[in-house]
């Protein structure tokens, strides 16, 4: 049997999202037993190898280019570590020297990023923009096969050949450990995006599988299976209808934003609910990449508790360089020889934000509903850094704090109303599909068709119910989460045969409503495309 054929055969049967039977039942305790029965200096090596047959089998020959770049990460810092290193050379040269080997390292890296997920875009867009100038060009598609997960590991790959630059931390010569922080199989599909710092320790420690980590990791991947089955791919179906029938009334295309919201939400925190489960039986700790963020106080904060790593790489690798970058000084100091030193205080802010959100648009993918996402975002965060301040003002005359009851309810329906609105776009096919959709909620509100469809979606009154109570559960819990208050503990000191017994009454009611029923679809993970 020939190498592709076994892959093909592979793939036949292989089920990527880490809320099928095949991941928990098969794969998993698979690689638990062989992680387990390794010693310690080879249980590293179990999970590579793992995670290698992992990507393999979903990605097949890509996976080529995966371990090029790991090799190409690798090398690069320990060229980077060679020259700090080096004490023949004077402070400047030497930062200079570094800073060349970094820029050709980010460069090689986001130019193959560029050429797999963007060559077409841009293409097509150089098409269109020539047709209107009358210019004579053409672009034959590509079609380029992408890698599983490029977009993750490329920032862990930035990330790792900046600090090292830095000198946060020193380059790795063990290929191996750069191949596992790159591919941990767990969260190459959906992040989080980790840094080599933080990870290095428990990814190679080899530690062996405790009970403590083996119960956290499984009621954690519990929580995400079920957010993912019971509300998430419940919801897809409905999604996928409602967006169809967009063109009908506002109440229709208000209703497809906020179940594509939730649907969205469960999904990838779901989905990130089972990789930090999964991470957390092996002793590996990921960083978080959710905190309850319907509960922020504005946009800003908002993504401070959404996709935390993707938010905290963008700081630390764009926000802050692009601040204090010498070409936006001397901007910010023209600008306040002119307009004073209260408009220059938001010039640098505003264009490193700037930055931010244009990169994080163009992360999740090539379309313009994404870019249009982006500068969204960053519209509504420039607002509410001006008006902040005014708004604290008011508040103090009418004798009101941030925390008062009015304001917090306040601050959650316009954080809800704009999370909303930006959903819309963000799942929408063009720009024009989404500005249509967010028109006929203004001048076709007609609530009456709503009801009169409400049947017409893919689900039924069953399925409505299932994921109504769902919801319920995980808004109840959050809560509690947000307060502080130690529910796990509370939960673990309850009597054996009582916590046994409320498992596996959640498991039965997961199995018999969250993978069945007419409503019930089999999604993939949305974030995983990204």
């Amino acid at each position: 049997m020939t190498p592709e054929l076994f892959i093909k055969c592979i793939t036949m049967w292989w089920d990527p999202s880490y809320a099928s039977w095949i991941y928990f039942a098969l794969f998993l305790p698979v690689v638990l037993i062989l992680y387990q029965a390794a010693g310690e200096k080879h249980r590293s090596k179990v999970l590579l190898l793992a995670s290698w047959f992992y990507f393999i089998t979903l990605s097949g020959w890509l996976f080529l280019i995966h371990i090029l770049e790991v090799i190409w990460t690798w090398f690069m810092a320990l060229q980077i570590q060679k020259i700090s290193d080096n004490k023949e050379y004077k402070r400047k040269e030497k930062k200079k020297r570094k800073l060349r080997v970094l820029v050709t390292g980010i460069l090689s890296l986001l130019l193959v990023l560029f050429i797999l997920k963007y060559l077409d875009f841009m293409g097509l867009n150089i098409v269109r923009v020539t047709q209107i100038l009358h210019i004579p060009f053409d672009w034959k598609m590509l079609n380029l096969a992408i890698p599983l997960g490029i977009s993750y590991y490329t920032l862990e790959a930035i990330s790792y050949l900046t600090d090292v630059y830095r000198e946060d931390i020193k380059a790795d010569p063990a290929i191996d450990h750069i191949a596992l922080y790159m591919g941990f199989f767990p969260k190459i599909v959906e992040g989080p995006i980790t840094r080599y710092g933080d990870d290095a320790v428990s990814l190679f420690s080899g530690r062996g599988i405790s009970y403590e980590n083996l119960t956290l990791g499984y009621q954690r991947i519990f929580l995400g299976v079920f957010k993912k089955l019971m509300i998430a791919d419940h919801l897809a179906p409905a999604v996928d209808s409602v967006y169809k029938w967009h063109e009908k009334c506002g109440s229709v295309a208000l209703f497809g934003a906020v179940i594509f919201t939730v649907q969205e939400y469960m999904d990838f925190s779901g989905s990130i609910d089972i990789v930090i489960g999964s991470a957390r039986i092996f002793g590996i700790e990921l960083a978080e990449n959710f905190k309850q963020p319907f509960f922020a106080k504005n946009a800003s904060d908002f993504w401070h508790r959404w996709h935390i790593t993707l938010g905290t790489f963008f700081r630390d690798y764009i926000f802050y360089p692009v601040s204090v970058s010498k070409p936006v000084m001397k901007l910010t100091k023209k600008i306040k020889n002119i307009f004073g030193k209260t408009v220059s205080h938001f010039a640098g802010p505003t264009i490193a934000i700037f930055c931010v959100w244009i990169s994080n648009g163009l992360w999740h993918g090539p379309k313009w509903t994404y870019i249009f996402y982006g500068i969204y975002y960053f519209t509504l965060i420039f607002i509410e850094n001006i008006i902040e301040k005014p708004f604290l003002n008011l508040l103090t005359k009418l004798k009101l704090t941030e925390e008062s009851r009015c304001v917090r309810i306040f601050r959650f329906i316009k954080l809800t109303f704009i999370v909303i609105i930006g959903e819309m776009f963000f799942r929408a096919d063009t720009l024009e599909t989404g500005f249509e959709m967010f028109r006929m909620i203004f001048v076709k509100f007609k609530p009456h068709k709503l009801i009169k469809h409400f049947g017409s979606f893919g689900l039924d009154r069953y399925d409505y119910w299932t994921v109504l109570i769902s919801f319920i559960v995980i808004v109840i819990y959050g809560i509690i989460k947000e307060s502080g208050y130690p529910l796990r503990e509370k939960f673990e000191a309850l009597p054996r045969w009582m916590r046994w017994s409320m498992w596996y009454a959640m498991l039965i009611i997961v199995i018999l409503f969250g993978a069945y029923g007419s409503g019930y679809d089999k999604a993939g993970m949305i974030y995983a495309k990204f």
